[in-house]
């Protein structure tokens, strides 16, 4: 059996302000919870860094994290420890470098929506976004989300499309956390004809992960995202998780639909994966299909050139 993988440095892209002062709270309590170090990012969005520029950064930023953390955690309670790093530019110009020069295990973001006009560097820099640009794990926060003990994680996934790494990536996660995992597949009335392959791949996985705090579940539903949420809800979630191969689950699951409904996944945390599929994801054959034709011209302007 292999060693269990463990979220061992948090990378946290931090705006000077009070969403980043309540991102940097929820931070400090997860990184204790995980026994993580915290690596806190900032994008100063300049063209360039001097040494001194570089210098001055990290000490706004360390004291800003400073101050944040001695007004939250008591003396008794000490914050986790955490380094500072600075970048020219937006978030999105280093933060691939930056994951893998720190050998980063885990980004933490404000969720956010982008708004439907929003400007390129906006949308850029959204987590949606940022998720395609890392290979680690992305985890996302609603507004104004307070850290509570991560007691319950709901996965919604496909028991016939699963990699195995990523569920033993997940099922490890929720053991660092001490936390229960669900494993809950839905799926809409046209794919009943498939129920017996969905059970077997079902108990499949339940094998895979005996001795683990883990349920499996199949649920059917009209509108699959909707019974996500619903489901989540039902389970008293602490937070969902997904794993897929693009940003476009996360951008509908936080599109301004989905927050002016306040629907549950708006108000837990979203924890995303990346993973390799043999499907097109849940309601995004438009979105795959977009993908393809980009890709096609892509390859012909090559040829062409």
């Amino acid at each position: 059996m292999s060693k269990p993988s463990q979220t061992k440095r948090i990378l946290v892209p931090v705006e000077l302000n009070q969403t980043g002062e309540d991102l940097l709270y929820y931070a400090g309590q997860l990184a204790m919870a995980m026994g993580a170090e915290l690596y806190l990012f900032h994008a100063c969005k300049t063209l360039d860094l001097t040494f001194t520029q570089q210098s001055n950064c990290i000490q706004k930023l360390r004291a800003f994290a400073e101050r944040v953390f001695s007004r939250e955690f008591n003396s008794a309670k000490a914050a986790a420890p955490f380094d500072c790093v600075v970048r020219p530019g937006n978030i999105r110009d280093s933060i691939q470098s930056v994951v893998q020069e720190y050998q980063i295990d885990l980004v933490l973001m404000e969720a956010g929506v982008t708004p439907p006009h929003a400007i390129p560097a906006e949308a850029a820099n959204h987590a949606s976004a940022i998720m395609e640009l890392v290979s680690c794990p992305v985890m996302v926060l609603p507004a104004s989300v307070r850290f509570k003990k991560l007691k319950h994680l709901v996965f919604a996934t496909d028991f016939t499309d699963q990699q195995q790494t990523v569920l033993f990536q997940i099922a490890d996660f929720a053991q660092q956390l001490k936390a229960r995992l669900t494993l809950v597949q839905v799926y809409g009335p046209d794919e009943r004809s498939q129920l017996c392959s969905y059970k077997a791949a079902m108990l499949e996985v339940e094998k895979q992960l005996l001795g683990r705090k883990v349920t499996c579940r199949l649920l059917e539903e009209e509108d699959v995202l909707e019974g996500i949420g619903e489901f989540a809800e039902l389970a008293s979630a602490d937070m969902l998780v997904l794993a897929t191969q693009d940003s476009f689950l996360m951008e509908r699951l936080f599109s301004s639909n989905y927050t002016k409904t306040m629907a549950y996944h708006t108000r837990i945390p979203l924890l995303t994966f990346r993973q390799l599929k043999k499907k097109p994801c849940s309601g995004c054959c438009a979105n795959c299909t977009s993908k393809q034709r980009e890709q096609e011209v892509q390859q012909l302007n090559v040829l062409m050139g």
